[in-house]
């Protein structure tokens, strides 16, 4: 090592604290220069499970050599909401987290008792449902057909519309529901829904509120035909585990309280429960209580 110092001394004319820093920089950089083939080798290296996509292939081949009707892109056929499996769903065009709520809803012991019962699970697409009616083996509901719902409206006083009197499930309305309310045009209905999709899903239906540019009067008309389903549960952040891109784009975090998080996360390990989140630098108590529902520990 003697020696080594003595060589770079010589060959820089560096000073011995120079000398020492150099010694450091170098096997540093070394290793900032071979970790990013090494990740590659690593990931291209690992085996991958095709068993999932292998099941969901084998489902949609299997529907359409016995000459399924085919909506759209999707193979459509006869169907109980509570008993169909998820290789099935998804050939019938249901997202994966809408069929990962199915499941989930099933599995608390819910149970599909009409046709209508699907528009209550969070994701599940109106325009799916419209294309699926005729093929859910369940009973008809006495509320007229959602398809006639839509786009029902007429001029009140020669410019009001006619608003909705049949509730609607907030966390499952499509932007064509949305602009039925007197007020919500097609920017604003879109606002709704993204908002809904970044929170995670509405767990008070007075966080509508919270909408930018969404007008009080407008909320209101909103709240009075609009319901959140008792057994919903909305979508969660690991709270451990996310970076700060994830942890920023949740509307009650955003960027300051993110770099926090991480910062607490480096310094003191995963956060256990709701304690550890009050001990973050100037959080206040409704900050944590409306971020709450959206976070898990574990």
């Amino acid at each position: 090592m003697k020696s080594v110092r003595k060589w770079i001394r010589d060959l820089f004319g560096f000073s011995a604290t120079e000398i020492n820093g150099f010694l450091i920089l170098v096997p540093l950089m070394l290793a900032l220069a071979i970790s990013e083939p090494l990740y590659r080798w690593w990931v291209t290296s690992e085996e991958r499970m095709y068993s999932a996509d292998k099941q969901m292939l084998d489902s949609v081949v299997t529907a359409w050599s016995s000459r399924q009707p085919v909506v759209g892109a999707h193979i459509v056929f006869a169907f109980d909401p509570n008993k169909v499996a998820d290789t099935e769903m998804h050939a019938l065009g249901f997202s994966p987290a809408s069929a990962k709520h199915i499941a989930a809803y099933r599995r608390k012991g819910g149970v599909f008792r009409t046709k209508s019962d699907l528009l209550k699970i969070y994701g599940v697409d109106s325009t799916l449902y419209k294309q699926l009616y005729d093929y859910i083996e369940l009973p008809v509901t006495r509320i007229a057909a959602f398809s006639r719902q839509q786009g029902e409206t007429s001029l009140a006083t020669g410019r009001e519309k006619r608003e909705l009197t049949q509730h609607f499930n907030i966390n499952t309305a499509d932007t064509l529901l949305l602009k039925t309310i007197y007020g919500i045009g097609p920017r604003l209905a879109a606002r709704i829904i993204k908002f809904r999709d970044a929170l995670g899903g509405f767990v008070k239906k007075e966080q509508l509120y919270e909408v930018y540019g969404l007008d009080s009067m407008v909320v209101e008309r909103l709240l009075a035909v609009s319901f959140i389903s008792p057994d919903f549960i909305p979508e969660k952040i690991d709270i451990n585990r996310a970076d700060e891109p994830q942890l920023s784009s949740h509307p009650y975090i955003r960027r300051k309280l993110a770099e926090r998080i991480l910062r607490y996360r480096f310094q003191h390990g995963d956060f256990m429960d709701v304690n550890d989140i009050k001990k973050l630098w100037s959080i206040q108590e409704t900050e944590v209580e409306r971020l709450l529902p959206y976070v898990r520990f574990k």
